[in-house]
C-alpha cells in the first residue's frame, strides 16, 4: 500500500535539509553558496529526468499496447518444455531493455508466464516444476539484465549523471561485459540444465568459459 513516490520526494527532501544542515553548521558554506550548489546540482540532473520522463512514457505506451502479451502469443503453447525457460529470459531482456525497466517488466510478465508454462507442462499428472521455476528465475533475471543495459534505465542514467560520466560511454562499456555473463548464463547453464545436464556440469563449464575469457582478452588496470 506505499507509495513509492511520496517516499521518494520526502527523502529528497530531508536528505537536502540534512546536507545543508551539516555544511552549514560546520561553516564549511555560507548560505549563498549552499544555495547556489543545490540549484547547480539539480541543473546537472536535468537531463536524467528529461530521458526518466520519456522512458516512462514509452513504458506506458507499451503496457497500454500490452506488448509484452503480444510477445508471449508469439511464444506459443507448442513449444518444447525445455525451451520455455530460454524464450522467457530472452522475452524480458528485450522487454525490459526497450522500456527501462525491471520491476516493470516483472509485473506483466510473471502472471502471463506462469500459467503459460503451466499449460506447456500440461497442468496436471506429475509436470516437471523445475520447468516452471526457472521460467519464474528467467523473468527476474531477464528483467534486471535488460534494465541494468538499457540507456533509458532510471539506474543506467542516474549512474553516469552521479559519476560525471558520458552517459552513451556508461552504457557501452558495460554492455559487453553484461552480454557475455549473460550469453555464457543462458547458453551453458539455463538451456542445457532444462533438458537435463547436471546443474555442476553447467557451474564448471561456465566458470572455464569466464575465466578463458579473462585471461584471453583481460588487461591488467
Amino acid at each position: 500500500s506505499a507509495d513509492p513516490y511520496k517516499s521518494l520526494v520526502w527523502a529528497s527532501l530531508v536528505g537536502t535539509l540534512a546536507a545543508t544542515a551539516l555544511v552549514w553548521g560546520q561553516r564549511i558554506l555560507t548560505l549563498e553558496e549552499i544555495v547556489e550548489a543545490w540549484s547547480n546540482g539539480a541543473k546537472l540532473m536535468f537531463f536524467a529526468m528529461v530521458v526518466l520522463i520519456l522512458a516512462w512514457s514509452l513504458g506506458d505506451v507499451a503496457g497500454v499496447l500490452h506488448t509484452a502479451d503480444f510477445l508471449l502469443t508469439l511464444v506459443g503453447e507448442s513449444m518444447p518444455a525445455g525451451l520455455i525457460p530460454l524464450l522467457v529470459f530472452l522475452l524480458a531482456a528485450a522487454t525490459s531493455f526497450a522500456t527501462g525497466s525491471s520491476w516493470g517488466t516483472m509485473a506483466l510478465l510473471v502472471p502471463l508466464v506462469v500459467p503459460l508454462t503451466w499449460g506447456v507442462l500440461g497442468g496436471s499428472g506429475t509436470p516437471d516444476l523445475g520447468i516452471l521455476y526457472s521460467a519464474v528465475a528467467c523473468v527476474l533475471t531477464g528483467s534486471v539484465w535488460g534494465d541494468h543495459c538499457s540507456p533509458i534505465s532510471d539506474t543506467t542514467i542516474l549512474s553516469s549523471m552521479a559519476t560525471g560520466c558520458r552517459h552513451i560511454d556508461h552504457v557501452s562499456t558495460q554492455l559487453p561485459y553484461a552480454l557475455l555473463v549473460g550469453g555464457v548464463a543462458v547458453v551453458l547453464g539455463t538451456l542445457p540444465t532444462a533438458f537435463g545436464v547436471p546443474i555442476i556440469v553447467s557451474y564448471l563449464i561456465s566458470a572455464a568459459v569466464l575465466v578463458g575469457v579473462l585471461l584471453w582478452r583481460g588487461e591488467r588496470v
